[in-house]
């Protein structure tokens, strides 16, 4: 075991530094930012338990590193299992060009449905856009977004439910089926999209229509984003991700 984990930390303790410090940076903006959408007797109550803006930031922050240590660690381990953790460390120019693309659709699927469908429907989605986003909010959705939420659902989860189904369907089989990781993508888009429930339902109220955009747009962009790490490799998921949200913070500041 000594020498298991000798060996681990050897390949990829620069990779979960990298947590770390994006869980410290962007999880201190994502508190920041959180504290920003509550409403303001949520806030009152904050403010009353002995917390403000920079002490929640850095709540959050220890807490978001420890997701990227804890479950990062424990997804490569699954990963490599099931051979989803792949070599990157460089940059390849195919993957790169669907990263993109996935950004571009991804980012401007994000606020096209809500001007051209959504917001016919709830005056919420449109008043929404009405404040701009804060630099809290931009930096911890490219840092806590891009990389802590891809760790806790792609590197983490889908490599989890893909070694589980492996080990459950697959018994004597040396390599994973694809219809593995597919089911197991279509798993954690679904999780991702439930996961913005609460701060969808803070932020618009709940209905049918916010519960279906919810697992429609986040479903939807997670699932492709499980895509690009099953066959490029988490860092391009990563960075998928990332520039999902920056066009779409670009889109909402230039042109709503």
């Amino acid at each position: 075991m000594t020498d298991y984990i000798k060996k681990f930390l050897n390949e990829h303790l620069k990779t979960l530094l990298f947590f770390a410090l994006s869980g410290l940076i962007g999880g201190f903006f994502t508190g920041i930012f959180a504290l920003d959408g509550y409403p303001e007797e949520i806030r009152q109550q904050i403010y009353d338990g002995g917390l403000n803006e920079v002490s929640l930031g850095l709540v959050t922050a220890l807490q978001s590193a420890g997701y990227g240590i804890i479950l990062g660690a424990l997804g490569i381990i699954f990963a490599e299992k099931v051979g989803l953790y792949k070599n990157e460390k460089r940059l390849d120019k195919k993957p790169l060009i669907y990263t993109a693309i996935v950004a571009v659709v991804g980012g401007l699927s994000m606020i096209l449905f809500d001007v051209l469908w959504f917001g016919r429907f709830s005056e919420a989605i449109m008043s929404s856009y009405l404040t701009k986003p804060t630099v809290p909010l931009i930096l911890a959705s490219l840092i806590y977004g891009g990389v802590i939420e891809e760790v806790m659902l792609r590197l983490f989860m889908l490599s989890l439910a893909a070694f589980i189904l492996f080990k459950l369907f697959c018994k004597g089989r040396d390599e994973v089926s694809n219809w593995v990781f597919i089911v197991s993508n279509v798993i954690c888009a679904l999780i991702f999209a439930a996961g913005h429930l609460p701060a969808t339902a803070m932020m618009l109220g709940i209905t049918p229509m916010i519960v279906f955009r919810c697992f429609l747009l986040n479903g939807g962009i997670g699932f492709m984003f499980g895509w690009l790490y099953h066959r490029f490799g988490l860092r391009y998921s990563m960075l998928a991700h990332a520039g999902c949200h920056l066009i779409s913070k670009l889109i909402w500041i230039l042109f709503i």
